[in-house]
Order: C-alpha cells, then sequence, then structure tokens
C-alpha cells in the first residue's frame, strides 16, 4: 500500500460544517496585530463557537495556554445565528508556505459555498494623528468596491500589498467570489486603535452593533503603558550619563 504525504496544509472541522451563505471573516497575524486582535476581539464579543482549527506544518512549536488549556494556533469559530463563519491565525507564516495557505483557504471557501469574504488587517498609511481613523480597503470586483465607497472606506487605488491575505483576496477574485478588505492604519507594534477603527466600520457593514469601547479602552492603556516604558528608557538614559559624568577615572 502506497504510503500518502502528509498535507501541508488542513482544515480539519470538529463535525462538518454547513456554510452555504455565509460571511467569512478573516483575521490572520499581520501588520500591528490588527487581524488577530479584531478576530478575537469579535469570537469574544459576539459568542463564536470553535468548530476547528487549520493544521499547517510550518507551525512553530509554540502553543499558547487560554483558561489552563492549549489551543491550535489557527482556529475557525462560528456564528450560526448571524450566518459568519471566523479565521484566525496567531503565528507568522513563513513566507514560503505562504501561497500554499492561501491557496487552502481559497479552495475551502469555494468548498463550503460561503458567499462572500471580508479580510482584516493593518496597513502603515498615514503618520498624521489626524488621519489616525481612516479605514482602508481594497476589493476583488466593482461590486464590493461600491460597498467600501458607500461605507466611506478610502479604497486603495494604486499601491502594494503582501502575506497570506494579499493572496486569499487576490485567489477570491480569481474566482469571482465577492470579498474586500478592511485595513486600520497601523502606528505600533499592538495597534488596538487601528484593530477598533476596523472593527466598528465592519459592524456598520454587516449591522453587527458591536461594542468597540472595551476595545478603544486597551488601546488607551497600551499607549499610557508605551509612553511610560519611553519615558522610563529617556530616564535611564539620563541617569546613565550623569553616572558616566561622575566617575574619577581610574587612570591618568
Amino acid at each position: 500500500m502506497k504510503e500518502e504525504k502528509p498535507q501541508l496544509v488542513k482544515f480539519v472541522e470538529k463535525s462538518p460544517l454547513n456554510l452555504k451563505g455565509f460571511t467569512l471573516i478573516e483575521g490572520f497575524l499581520g501588520m500591528g496585530l490588527v487581524g488577530t486582535i479584531s478576530a478575537k476581539y469579535l469570537a469574544e464579543k459576539l459568542g463564536f463557537k470553535e468548530v476547528g482549527f487549520i493544521e499547517l506544518a510550518a507551525f512553530v512549536p509554540i502553543i499558547r495556554v487560554h483558561h489552563g488549556l492549549p489551543v491550535h494556533p489557527s482556529r475557525i469559530y462560528i456564528n450560526k445565528k448571524k450566518k459568519l463563519v471566523l479565521l484566525t491565525s496567531e503565528q507568522i507564516i513563513p513566507q514560503l508556505f505562504t501561497k500554499k495557505l492561501a491557496d487552502a483557504v481559497v479552495d475551502w471557501i469555494k468548498q463550503k459555498k460561503i458567499a462572500k469574504v471580508i479580510l482584516l488587517s493593518g496597513i502603515r498609511a498615514m503618520p498624521s494623528k489626524e488621519r489616525k481613523e481612516i479605514v482602508y480597503g481594497i476589493a476583488s470586483d466593482e461590486i464590493d468596491k461600491k460597498i467600501l465607497k458607500t461605507h466611506s472606506v478610502q479604497v486603495i487605488k494604486e499601491g502594494i500589498t503582501s502575506g497570506v491575505t494579499a493572496l486569499v483576496l487576490l485567489g477570491l477574485k480569481d474566482n469571482k467570489i465577492n470579498a474586500f478588505s478592511l485595513m486600520g492604519n497601523v502606528q505600533i507594534a499592538a495597534d488596538y486603535k487601528a484593530a477598533s477603527s476596523i472593527l466598528e466600520k465592519l459592524s456598520e457593514i454587516l449591522s453587527l452593533n458591536l461594542d468597540t469601547k472595551p476595545l478603544k479602552k486597551e488601546a488607551k492603556e497600551t499607549k499610557k503603558a508605551l509612553l511610560e516604558h519611553l519615558k522610563q528608557i529617556k530616564q535611564n538614559q539620563v541617569e546613565t550619563t550623569k553616572f558616566e559624568a561622575d566617575q574619577t577615572p581610574m587612570y591618568s
């Protein structure tokens, strides 16, 4: 008997999922951790149920523990009432496996007859504070471009995008599946404010009535902690400089 080669990417469902007509929301790890932060918040606040996971040969052997139990790095959640399915990942995907994972995601979406896909991510677009709340977007077709414009999402006309999310969007365009991305303007490493901005826009588009106040509070606390950290670094630098200036030379 010929031995089967192990799959590089595998979708594992706890029980077969009927997702025909559902909207899929993808939040993978990327710039500013926006996709992962957004997906985690959605799963918790809208009562999503974990129904499966994605196995990827490239995942490093690091497992997060949640409520005393280990969790898979990439998971599948569902909200049957709202006809939403959620994909999220907490690990960086090595470049060598990026296309493999993107192709597998697109194939799974086609297989499950999912109607629409919304991709959540970050972009470093505008450094000024005044432009921080702008949500950017890329659409897979003209219909979805109109949806973005209707909801005051700034469509990116020219530019470059990369990573799993970019390849998934391209694959959906090629397969004529309605899709668009929502991208928050990232300013810091873990940008809760950017995540909050795209979740507010997502809530508006899908009529989710999602409360993002806790996430905004997290953004303020993160900013406060960062400023305090920078203050401590500056103080340490001042003290070190003063200490070095006060020392008597050991040799002359």
